[in-house]
């Protein structure tokens, strides 16, 4: 059933606001709305969608080095033991080797392993350090000098790096290919407006009267 008086015949039938008979709120039939128009506007869409997936994607990653880095800081922490070590010889090197820091230099030194075994080999000192000093290292299972084993929040941090930049490449890299859709899509846009003023033009200007 329609609202309002019938038209007389012959009359043309006035669109509704509503949408129906392509009335204004259809934006496909909007005549100042040109193709070009809706095609900037799905990729515009389509870009924040990306820019969401990568967000997505981002934090997904994120959260698996997070999950990774916890698990291999337990592991070293459980595999990784500080003990101390004794200097077997007097470091020598260069006087300005604490100042300008340069690499520690290498002394033999000996220490003792998790199981309690005698072991002798090389530590890193600072330049000029006394034989028979005392210092902290950290070994593994069987007693070869390691390094410290990696701290959680030195973990997180690596995961938190990590996931932001995966989330920041993808979001580049969508934004960079909509950017080339666009100029191309801006491109096709203004060829077709020359195109058409070469045909408006001469009756805009009355040359087409000469």
């Amino acid at each position: 059933m329609r609202d309002g008086p019938t038209p007389p015949p012959g009359q043309p039938q006035r669109p509704s606001h509503d949408g129906r008979n392509g009335g204004p709120a259809d934006p496909d039939v909007n005549p100042l709305r040109r193709p070009c128009d809706r095609t900037r506007t799905r990729w515009h869409v389509g870009l924040a969608l990306a820019v969401l997936i990568a967000l997505i994607c981002g934090v997904i990653a994120g959260a698996r080095m997070w999950s990774d880095a916890a698990r291999t800081a337990h592991d070293e922490a459980a595999h990784r033991h500080e003990t101390t070590a004794t200097t077997l010889a007097r470091a020598t090197g260069a006087a300005t080797s604490a100042r300008d820091g340069t690499p520690p230099v290498l002394v033999d030194a000996s220490w003792h392993a998790p199981d309690g075994t005698p072991r002798t080999g090389k530590v890193a000192v600072q330049s000029r350090t006394a034989e028979g000093t005392t210092l902290t290292i950290w070994v593994d299972d069987a007693g070869a000098v390691t390094r410290a084993p990696r701290s959680t929040v030195e973990g997180q941090l690596a995961a938190a790096v990590g996931g932001t930049f995966i989330a920041g490449a993808l979001a580049l890299t969508a934004a960079g290919v909509v950017g080339l859709r666009l100029r191309r899509a801006e491109a096709a846009a203004l060829d077709a407006w020359e195109s058409e003023w070469a045909v408006v033009e001469p009756l805009w200007t009355h040359r087409g009267r000469t």
